[in-house]
């Protein structure tokens, strides 16, 4: 594997970080604005998402796929990790796991399902998760906020969130219940932590 060299000459290698959390918990927020405070270091990429929904719709920036294409892509390896949730397709693109061989920090938002995935495809040492939490009051005003969920859907997905866990090693967990900005920080922070410390988190 190829490996990138920090200024005092010490050796890194690529690593992939997978961003998950229930519905309402702020991880595009999050992702959008460390995208703008780090796209001055080369080595942190923030690839865009496949998505069986038209361009333009309401939410994150993504790559869109004809929902009848994207089986046949993934079949086609045109995917490093794809799933489904809420009637649509995601998948992120095959090029991350060559981004993460050449010495690059990876952040990709996913479904927790996927995590074991990434873990056999990139290896355990080289994945990190960022698990986003909030408090249910939070995810509740979130998800009354942003509209796209009638009351009962509201309701499924805050006992969804209740439930929300996930586990294994480099697993490192991002409270954002506070302000926008000590989120930021946060978030932030848990992408640039020593590998070895986000091990024992």
């Amino acid at each position: 594997m190829t490996e990138r060299h920090t200024h005092d000459g010490a050796v890194k290698t690529g690593l992939l970080v997978l961003v998950v959390g229930p519905s309402g918990v702020g991880k595009d927020t999050l992702l959008d604005a460390a995208r703008e405070r780090l796209k001055g270091a080369a080595h942190i990429c923030f690839p865009r998402r496949c998505i069986t929904r038209p361009a333009g719709s309401v939410g994150e920036v993504h790559i869109p796929v004809r929902a009848e294409d994207f089986g046949q892509m993934a079949r086609q390896g045109a995917f490093l990790l794809s799933w489904k949730a809420h009637d649509l397709c995601y998948g992120i693109p095959r090029h991350v796991q060559d981004d993460v061989a050449e010495g690059k920090t990876v952040i990709v938002n996913v479904s927790r399902s996927v995590i074991d995935d990434a873990r056999s495809l990139i290896g355990h040492d080289q994945v990190r998760i960022l698990s986003i939490r909030a408090s249910r009051e939070v995810l509740r005003k979130r998800l009354e906020s942003r509209g796209r969920e009638d009351a009962l859907d509201i309701e499924r997905r805050l006992a969804r969130a209740s439930a929300y866990q996930v586990d294994g090693n480099n697993i490192v967990h991002v409270d954002n219940d506070a302000d926008l900005e000590t989120g930021i920080a946060r978030f932030i922070a848990a992408i640039e932590i020593d590998q070895a410390i986000a091990n024992r988190a």
